[in-house]
């Protein structure tokens, strides 16, 4: 609904109203449960059962914020989301996750998969686009992410810290609290890491420029501590990118990389890490070779959710392909990995295309989601960001952060 105001040269302007009538309770507890939510994407690993069926925290926490926002919306008698640029495409990915339910040779297994990466994911998309209707919402949602995020970054580096006195630090396998792989931590922390470095540079007030130092010095000390070579070159991609797009940064961060090149040459950890890339670069061919001759078998379909495995090395059963699109491909099809990257490079390029106009903290937040998803694209060339129920979730977080971010500037 709009109304029209009248200027002193009688044209009408179009003035968008948000909240015509008072929200109910049931659609602030949505919002408060997309709150919930971003901060605690690291508790899928809390897990139990309801009879046969298992569930997590994290997937508890989303249901409850759907059920919410679902009675909310049809008491009011709206039946359908929000429509967004998104809608297609994200048909078409869902349709193609269900057919892989049907494809893959573990049923049961391939729909817990489906639910937790892609329906779950997208209904908290569709919720948030919706219920996160002002700058302040926004707001919030960034704090419980950094809250979240920090915590468990913090949980990391104290495990770091007592392997490290006990001389049990691998750089290999690296100390990780929760998920069992250093390299699970290091993808889920780099847009955390995005958004506290805009937080910093670009935000307007000095108190939130203390909340994004502190939240990426946190997320930061985690991420180069998961000993992820992966995360090491997409960090390097974001510098590059903030040099480019943030110009008045572009000193400070050439002197912070140089710095930091400098003090990693005295670190006998981080230079034991780097000296493998050779070898790492080897294994992620072998892996990517296996895959494609998989893809020419299965080259329409894929193999399903869950479908992928290959013995590496005659040692150790790898269940990811170490390349999001490759992943996407064998997991999902043709018809996936095509609507999946309609979507990620749809807000790239929208994300780009208004970054010129943005202004005051949604120039922030846009800037995260944007670096956020270049550091994805970046270590998607060696890792499988997205797969798990926490990335797949906080991605789709990001997209619905840039869609409401994108909805407040055009009211503005």
């Amino acid at each position: 609904m709009t109304i029209s105001v009248t200027t002193a040269a009688r044209v009408p302007v179009a003035l968008p109203i948000v909240d015509e009538v008072p929200e109910s309770r049931l659609l602030r507890v949505a919002r408060w449960g997309c709150y919930a939510t971003a901060g605690a994407l690291p508790l899928y690993t809390v897990r139990w059962h309801y009879g046969p069926l298992p569930t997590t925290l994290l997937e508890t926490l989303i249901l409850l914020t759907v059920a919410a926002y679902v009675i909310a919306r049809l008491s009011r008698g709206i039946r359908r989301p929000l429509p967004t640029a998104y809608d297609i495409p994200i048909a078409v990915l869902l349709v193609a996750g269900a057919i892989s339910v049907v494809v893959a040779t573990d049923h049961r297994g391939a729909l817990g998969l489906y639910r937790a990466y892609f329906l779950e994911p997208v209904a908290i998309f569709y919720v948030a686009i919706d219920v996160l209707r002002r700058t302040e919402h926004v707001q919030r949602l960034i704090l419980a992410f950094a809250a979240g995020s920090s915590a468990f970054a913090v949980l990391n580096l104290a495990v770091f810290y007592q392997a490290l006195v006990a001389n049990a630090v691998h750089v290999g396998a690296a100390p990780d609290a929760l998920y069992g792989d250093a390299n699970y931590v290091a993808m889920y922390m780099e847009p955390p890491f995005a958004f506290a470095a805009a937080l910093v540079m670009l935000s307007q007030t000095w108190r939130w420029r203390i909340v994004g130092a502190a939240w990426l010095a946190l997320v930061g000390a985690a991420l180069v501590l998961s000993f992820s070579k992966g995360s090491y070159v997409a960090i390097a991609a974001l510098a590059l990118l903030a040099i480019v797009t943030v110009r008045r940064w572009r000193y400070p961060i050439a002197f912070a990389i140089a710095g930091a090149l400098v003090i990693a040459t005295q670190v006998p950890l981080l230079m034991a890490r780097l000296a493998t890339i050779t070898s790492s670069l080897s294994g992620r061919g072998e892996v990517f070779s296996a895959t494609l001759q998989m893809l020419r078998e299965h080259p329409v379909f894929g193999v399903g959710l869950g479908g992928y495995t290959y013995q590496f090395r005659g040692r150790m059963s790898t269940l990811y392909h170490h390349d999001i699109w490759l992943t996407f491909w064998v997991e999902l099809g043709i018809l996936g990995v095509i609507a999946f990257g309609v979507i990620l490079f749809g807000l790239l390029w929208r994300g780009w295309r208004a970054w010129p106009q943005s202004q005051g903290f949604n120039r922030a937040v846009l800037w995260g989601v944007l670096g956020a998803l270049v550091l994805w694209t970046v270590h998607g060339f060696v890792d499988s960001p997205y797969w798990k129920n926490d990335m797949s979730v906080e991605f789709w977080i990001l997209a619905a952060l840039q869609v409401v971010t994108l909805r407040v500037a055009r009211r503005n």
